[in-house]
């Protein structure tokens, strides 16, 4: 089941498929069960999807997002204003929140030294 990401006006994101690559769930027959999308990311390049596996625990970011941005300037302002509001670090782009993923799978883990 396809997934859709949007914010109004400023841009949105499409996932065709989710499979787990730590336990391959597939999320069952609507898709998206056994899944979590809340440390979802809004970068300058767009929405980045970040998914946890309910059944692992792993979390990852889903490959062939399909990215769209509709108004490249309202989009920055609204990161950068949210960082501000938050205290959460600008992700500025993809390999951004891959790395950061990475880092949240490590300690989860306890893999960080």
């Amino acid at each position: 089941m396809p997934l859709k990401f949007r914010l109004k006006g400023l841009a949105e994101t499409f996932v065709e498929n989710l499979s787990c690559p730590c336990c391959g769930n597939d999320g069952g027959d609507e898709g998206d069960d056994r899944f979590s999308t809340e440390l979802t990311r809004v970068t300058f390049d767009g929405i980045i999807v970040v998914v946890r596996c309910e059944v692992c625990a792993n979390i990852f970011v889903p490959d062939g997002q399909r990215l769209g941005i509709i108004n490249p300037r309202a989009l920055r302002q609204a990161v950068e204003s949210d960082s501000v509001q938050s205290g959460e670090p600008v992700f500025s782009n993809l390999d951004s929140v891959r790395l950061d993923v990475e880092k949240l799978n490590a300690l989860r883990n306890n893999d960080i030294h």
